[in-house]
């Protein structure tokens, strides 16, 4: 079979541009749906808990795309992982960063898109990330080949969630969750207590000032815990859609965009701090 011709420089260019615009109407109507649609807004929630390896903003442009993602690779790195990309299965675009050599990147400058978020500082391996382009990925549910054993942490029961969010909460903010809400955590349900935890250390971690209208904050908190919960497997309460239908501002990113952000990233932040702590308790545990 005759191989496929290369594009000229180009046809290259052209080819980027194009699926750049095209991501940016799956963001466009992806934020559309963010304010309107709460089964949405929790689908992206869920994204971000499923795939927490990827940026808030990507988990929203997977989310619009496939929203029962639970693996996404590019097809290289699904090739190293014995699979492939399956015949007619059509790719996922997400934001991936353009790095350029710091010598040559400001005589070649290159804006990336308005909604490539802020991580280029992380992303920059000795080279400047000067952008975002469009790049293509397949969840695991668009690939054929070797079986594929997807990566998992170690469990984490509901008790032990409940006591290190307890504990973690009395050490950090030097008051007992228990007194000031008056709960007995004694007569709730593991994962009802863990439940109420969450939302706590998610309220600590969200500044209501960021939040400004009303029933905004609430919501951004709901989400992060639910966020934490599914990363830790622990039965979340809802994600609720933040109140900001109609709202325009003069920023490039609609409201829902950074709250949306909020919500991921102290969910995520709240969940690692658990898994952290619970990883330390197991090389601390007595052997034998």
């Amino acid at each position: 079979m005759p191989s496929k011709p290369k594009m000229t420089d180009d046809e290259r260019r052209a080819y980027s541009a194009q699926m750049r615009g095209e991501l940016e109407g799956v963001m466009d109507r992806a934020y559309g749906a963010m304010v309107t649609d709460e089964g949405f807004w929790a689908a992206v929630m869920r994204t971000a808990a499923t795939l927490d390896d990827r940026s808030p903003v990507n988990c929203i442009a997977i989310a619009a795309q496939h929203p029962n993602a639970t693996r996404v690779l590019s097809s290289g790195d699904w090739r190293k992982a014995g699979r492939f990309p399956a015949k007619g299965s059509t790719s996922l675009r997400i934001w991936t960063p353009i790095r350029r050599r710091t010598d040559d990147a400001q005589a070649a400058p290159e804006a990336g898109p308005r909604e490539a978020a802020a991580d280029a500082a992380a992303q920059g391996e000795g080279r400047r990330v000067s952008g975002y382009k469009a790049g293509p990925v397949f969840d695991i549910s668009q690939t054929d080949g070797d079986a594929y054993e997807m990566p998992a942490a170690a469990p984490l029961a509901a008790e032990a969630a409940r006591d290190i969010l307890l504990t973690q909460y009395r050490d950090w903010y030097h008051e007992d969750p228990e007194q000031a809400g008056g709960y007995d955590f004694t007569r709730e349900t593991p994962d009802n207590a863990a439940r109420i935890l969450l939302y706590g250390h998610a309220w600590r971690r969200l500044p209501e000032t960021d939040a400004p209208l009303p029933g905004q904050h609430a919501a951004e908190v709901a989400s992060a815990a639910h966020v934490a919960a599914l990363i830790l497997g622990i039965a979340p309460g809802p994600a609720v859609m933040p109140p900001l239908a109609g709202i325009i501002t003069q920023d490039k990113k609609p409201p829902v965009h950074e709250s949306a952000v909020r919500a991921i990233e102290a969910g995520r932040l709240v969940a690692r701090a658990v898994t952290a702590a619970a990883e330390r308790r197991r090389e601390l545990a007595p052997v034998g």
